[in-house]
């Protein structure tokens, strides 16, 4: 009688040890892109908000109310209009920010505010427990040619972390607006 050999149907150890390292590196690389897809996330999230809290500053900075109306020179009345005194900062504040512009027709050189701004958006006057640096350069109109149209320049950006200057910080967002102060 003769004996069949039967084949049994199964994987070698080669075979597993490749499976296993295929298996391993796809798990590894899946595991690196959603670190980088986390910090993605964050980066966008974080430059989201200081966008937001860059059109809210600039929306404050043009509420500013004129308190330096010009006058035209064939009239005797005030052109513009004049923020009523003892207002909800004072007379020359924003609404929200407090944020002050000079008086059309000085130097022209900027003047610096800088506010820091937290997570909930509040601001403070120091860097600590901030995640935001609100730099706010404000140049006053010095248009000699046409003094009745003044516009007034603002810069404004905003860097992060708040404990960073802007120039070595993480990340920025800038925006310039002229403001018609006339």
């Amino acid at each position: 009688m003769k004996t069949r050999k039967r084949s049994i149907a199964a994987f070698s150890l080669v075979e597993l040890s490749i499976a296993l390292g295929v298996i391993t590196f796809c798990l590894l690389t899946i595991i690196g892109l959603l670190a980088i897809g986390i910090n993605s996330t964050h980066s966008s999230t974080t430059q989201t908000a200081a966008t937001n809290l860059l059109t809210a500053v600039t929306s404050d900075l043009e509420s500013v109310p004129n308190i330096t109306p010009s006058y035209n020179s064939s009239f005797t009345s005030a052109k513009g209009t004049v923020a009523s005194p003892g207002g909800l900062h004072g007379i020359n504040g924003s609404p929200v920010y407090n944020l002050s512009i000079p008086v059309n027709g000085g130097t022209g050189t900027p003047t610096l505010t800088t506010l820091y701004v937290g997570e909930n958006g509040l601001t403070n006057t120091t860097a600590a427990g901030m995640l935001y640096r609100v730099s706010i350069w404000i140049t006053p109109g010095n248009n000699t040619t046409y003094p009745t149209h003044q516009e007034t320049f603002a810069r404004v950006l905003i860097s992060w972390p708040a404990v960073s200057p802007y120039t070595s910080a993480q990340g920025y967002v800038e925006n310039v607006v002229a403001i018609n102060r006339s």
